[in-house]
C-alpha cells in the first residue's frame, strides 16, 4: 500500500504544478486526496485549518513580510544603480569587469532582499545594457546577472532558510550564519568564472577610474552599502533577531528612498504595502498548507518507511547527501523551489537525523541545491526574468548558463562533506 500513497501523493502534486494549479492549492488538494486515498477518516480533516494555522502562527516566519517589504522599497529606491555604479568604477578595468560588477552588486542585494528573481531584476535593469555596450554578449550577461540573483536564496537573509527554519524548527540565526560563507565563496566563485569567459572571449575592459571618481561612486553606495551591515550585522552580533533586523532595515531602506536617493514617493507606498501584502498572502498560503501536508506524510508513514528502506541499505550518509543534492537538482529543473522544500524537508531531515547529520549544514545543502533550479529550464525563473528584460531567447541564457549550474553543483557537494564551511563557520562566528 505504501509505494502505491507515494506515487499517488508526488504524482498528483507533479500533475497539478504542471497544469498551472498554484502551489499553495496543490499542496492542499494533493494532501486531502492522498489523507482519503490512505483511508484516513474524512471526518478529521476539520484538523486541515488547525493544522494550516500552526503552521504560519511561529514568530520565525514574521521576517518574511518585512524582507518581502524591503525588496519591494529597494525596486524603486534607486540602490541596485548605485550598487552597480560601484562595482563599474572599481572593477570595469580588469578582465570581466562589468560582470564582476554586477555580481559584486548582486552579493549586495542577496544580503538585502532574500530572493532570486528580485535580485536579477533589479541588478538586470541596470547592468545588462551597459554589459552589451561594452561587447559583452546578450546572453552571458543575462546568464551572470541570473547566477548573481541565485545568490539571493542562499546569503543571509535568506527567505529559503526562513522557511526552512520554520518547518524544522532550527534556528534562523544559524542557519544564516552558516549560509554566509557559502554564499560568499560561490559569489567570488561566479567572479573567477565570468573573467574566465570574458579573457577567452576578449570581452572589452574598461578604462581604469581616477581615484576621484571611485571615490565619488563609493558615496554615491555608501548608504546602501550599509544596509547589509544592519541587517547581517545586526544579527550575527546579536543586536536582532532575523523579524526585527527585517523590520529595522526596511525603515531605513525608506529612510534612504526618501531622503537619499530622493527616488521614493509617499504615493508609492500605497502601492508598494498593497504588493507586500500579496506577496506576504502568497508564500503564508503554501506554507499554511504545507502543515497539513506534513501532518498526511506522517499518517501515511512515508518519512518513516523511505528511513526505513535507506538506513537498511547504506550505511554512511555519503551516498544518502548526493542522491538528496541530485533529486534537488532534478526536482529544480521542473518545480518551483519551495513546492520542492515543503514536499522533501519532511522526508530528507527525518533521514539525515537517523545518520546524525547535522540539521542546519543540510539546510545550506538544500539551499544551495535548490537555487540551482533558478538556472535551469524549462522552469528556471531567472532565465525568464532575464529573458523578458532583454528578449534574449531562454535556452540561450540557459547555455551560458551552464559553467554557473555547475558551479553551484559542486559548492553543494563541498558543504555537504566539508561542515566548517557551514556549521564551522557560524560556531566561529557564535564564539
Amino acid at each position: 500500500m505504501l509505494p502505491m500513497t507515494m506515487f499517488f501523493i508526488f504524482a498528483a502534486v507533479v500533475v497539478l504544478l504542471f497544469l498551472g494549479v498554484s502551489t499553495a492549492v496543490t499542496m492542499g488538494f494533493a494532501s486531502i486526496a492522498t489523507y482519503l486515498f490512505a483511508g484516513g477518516d474524512p471526518a478529521r480533516l476539520f484538523l486541515v485549518p488547525q493544522r494550516m494555522f500552526s503552521q504560519v502562527s511561529g514568530i520565525t516566519l514574521m521576517s518574511i513580510p518585512f524582507f518581502l517589504l524591503m525588496g519591494n522599497l529597494m525596486s524603486v529606491g534607486g540602490i541596485s544603480k548605485s550598487l552597480f555604479g560601484f562595482g563599474r568604477v572599481c572593477l570595469g578595468h580588469r578582465w570581466g569587469g562589468l560582470s564582476n560588477a554586477a555580481i559584486a552588486a548582486s552579493i549586495v542585494m542577496a544580503a538585502m532582499s532574500g530572493s532570486a528573481a528580485a535580485c536579477a531584476a533589479g541588478i538586470g535593469l541596470i547592468a545588462i545594457s551597459e554589459m552589451t555596450r561594452a561587447g559583452y554578449s546578450r546572453s552571458f550577461s543575462c546568464a551572470t546577472i541570473a547566477a548573481g540573483g541565485a545568490l539571493g536564496p542562499i546569503i543571509p537573509p535568506s527567505i529559503t532558510l526562513i522557511l526552512y527554519a520554520g518547518l524544522t524548527s532550527t534556528s534562523v540565526n544559524s542557519l544564516f550564519e552558516a549560509g554566509a560563507l557559502p554564499g560568499l565563496l560561490l559569489g567570488l566563485s561566479f567572479m573567477v568564472w565570468s573573467s574566465y569567459i570574458s579573457y577567452k572571449n576578449n570581452y572589452a575592459k574598461a578604462a581604469p577610474e581616477p581615484y576621484a571618481v571611485r571615490w565619488a561612486a563609493f558615496k554615491e553606495a555608501f548608504w546602501a552599502l550599509l544596509t547589509p551591515v544592519i541587517v547581517i550585522g545586526g544579527i550575527f552580533a546579536g543586536l536582532f533577531t532575523a523579524t526585527e533586523a527585517a523590520a529595522v532595515a526596511s525603515l531605513y531602506v525608506m529612510f534612504l528612498g526618501f531622503c537619499i536617493t530622493k527616488t521614493l514617493h509617499v504615493k508609492d507606498l500605497p502601492r508598494i504595502f498593497w504588493e507586500t501584502v500579496e506577496q506576504t498572502a502568497k508564500v503564508m498560503f503554501v506554507i499554511a498548507t504545507a502543515g497539513f501536508f506534513q501532518f498526511v506524510l506522517l499518517y501515511t508513514r512515508i518519512p518513516q518507511e523511505t528511513i526505513g528502506f535507506i538506513t537498511a541499505n547504506f550505511s554512511t550518509m555519503t551516498p544518502v547527501i548526493l542522491l538528496i543534492i541530485a533529486i534537488l537538482v532534478i526536482m529544480g529543473c521542473f518545480m518551483e523551489g519551495t513546492a520542492i522544500l515543503l514536499i522533501t524537508v519532511p522526508i530528507f531531515v527525518p533521514l539525515a537525523k537517523s545518520f546524525g547529520y547535522d540539521v542546519t549544514q543540510l539546510g545550506i545543502v538544500m539551499c544551495i541545491a535548490l537555487a540551482i533550479g533558478v538556472l535551469t529550464p524549462p522552469v528556471g525563473l531567472n532565465l525568464y526574468v532575464l529573458s523578458s528584460i532583454t528578449g534574449e531567447h531562454v535556452m540561450n541564457i540557459a547555455k551560458d548558463a551552464v559553467g554557473y549550474v555547475l558551479i553551484m553543483i559542486l559548492m553543494a557537494i563541498a558543504v555537504a562533506f566539508v561542515p566548517e564551511l557551514s556549521v564551522g563557520f557560524a560556531q566561529l562566528i557564535g564564539e
